[in-house]
């Protein structure tokens, strides 16, 4: 999974071909450590179809609050540069990829 830092946030985003998923995580977060499992799983699965990173809100705390970042774990899908969708809280892993295709349409 790509991390992502408020020095490298625009460009990996603006650049990317395929859409992201972006987890903003604190290490310190329970809830982040149950999700984090889940989507390093999703992604061997996705692989071909979308990016996953990661933005840790302590190191990156410029781009957490652009994008209001007030709970964690929060995702965030980016299609074209833009952010499109997303979630607070840990999910399971069905529901997370329903939502996946959801937006993959």
């Amino acid at each position: 999974m790509k991390e992502l830092t408020d020095e490298n946030f625009d460009i990996e985003i603006q650049k990317s071909q395929k859409p992201i998923l972006v987890d903003f995580y604190a290490v310190w977060c329970p809830p982040c450590q149950i999700l984090s499992p889940i989507l390093d799983r999703i992604e061997k699965e996705y692989e071909e179809k979308i990016i996953f990173a990661k933005v840790n809100v302590d190191l990156a705390p410029l781009i957490s609050q652009r994008f209001g970042i007030n709970s964690i774990p929060t995702v965030i899908f980016f299609k074209d540069g833009q952010p499109k969708s997303g979630f607070l809280g840990a999910r399971s892993e069905g529901d997370i990829k329903n939502w996946l295709n959801e937006n993959l349409k």
